[in-house]
């Protein structure tokens, strides 16, 4: 499947795997963030698409959504942009790519959990179109923007 994405945005490859580590060190520190080998499986390995969007050779964010076989619904797993590009539209341009990428597989629908406690990711993704289906409680291991629950949003792709 070959896609045609938006300015700046492509397909992530093993040369990208050390940015993106970086950038989701920034985006979520300590304990709750990806090791690199989680990253790299995500990215490369996992029944999965990750994108990322740069400027120049700059990488400023990434999304990387993943598919399980025989469902019909697509799984935003990870949005990061670097704390220094925020508020500038990068995430939403990254969540059109994949949602894109979904339609194309056949996919009804898009999910996702976030932080209960992060209200800008909230913002972005009602403002993408998704709905809250459910508080989820203790779903983090370790505390995420002060809280271990999340919610779960959906959006349909039709």
């Amino acid at each position: 499947m070959k896609t045609r994405y938006r300015s700046g945005i492509s397909r992530a490859t093993a040369d990208h795997i050390q940015a993106l580590f970086e950038i989701e060190q920034r985006c979520f520190p300590g304990k709750t963030s990806y090791s690199k080998q989680q990253l790299k499986h995500l990215a490369l390995n996992a029944n999965s698409t990750c994108l990322v969007e740069s400027q120049g050779s700059v990488i400023r964010a990434f999304l990387i959504g993943t598919y399980r076989e025989g469902s019909l619904t697509g799984h935003i797993e990870t949005i990061d942009v670097d704390p220094t590009f925020q508020n500038q539209g990068i995430g939403l341009k990254l969540l059109k790519a994949a949602e894109t990428d979904m339609r194309q597989r056949g996919m009804h629908w898009s999910q996702l959990e976030l932080s209960e406690g992060n209200k800008a990711a909230l913002e972005l993704y009602r403002k993408a179109g998704y709905k809250f289906k459910e508080k989820i409680e203790g779903y983090y291991k370790y505390e995420h923007d002060g809280s271990r629950n999340a919610i779960r949003m959906v959006k349909a792709l039709k």
